[in-house]
């Protein structure tokens, strides 16, 4: 996967330079995909740097943890189908609470751990989105 990303930074960052980068001043139309090329290229070496280091330590645990993480990846499928349609029907605030304790109920957290990380998280979003940035968002059937 690493190499995959590697060939797509090395592929954007020679089409960058052909667009031109231009200064920092007055960039180019390649500006953002040199500097986007060089940061997933950086990343692509990190991430094959540590999935080197600890291939040893990987294959030995492997068969268990990937048989654990279909059904937490199906969950997530689940969750953000059913997200993606509650969201009209029940608003922003009561989809995104529901959605974050799912999410936050694959961890080993505990109960009221997962409700107040659900709440802060969904107030804060909320707050973001809907004053920061005067995102519209749905209101749903209680009115927020």
């Amino acid at each position: 996967g690493c190499a995959v990303w590697l060939i797509l930074s090395a592929f954007v960052f020679t089409a960058s330079l052909r667009l031109g980068v231009g200064a920092l001043r007055s960039p180019g139309p390649g500006f953002i995909p040199f500097w986007a090329s060089i940061g997933l290229a950086l990343f692509a070496c990190i991430l094959l740097g540590l999935n080197l280091a600890t291939k040893a330590q990987a294959v030995r645990g492997e068969n268990s943890a990937k048989d654990s993480r279909w059904g937490n990846h199906l969950v997530v499928i689940a969750a953000l189908t059913l997200y993606c349609l509650a969201l009209e029907k029940l608003g922003y605030l009561l989809a995104t609470f529901g959605l974050m304790i799912v999410l936050f109920s694959l961890g080993k957290m505990k109960a009221w751990t997962i409700i107040l990380g659900s709440l802060v998280t969904s107030l804060s979003s909320y707050g973001l989105f809907a004053y920061f940035l005067r995102t519209p968002l749905p209101r749903g059937i209680f009115g927020f």
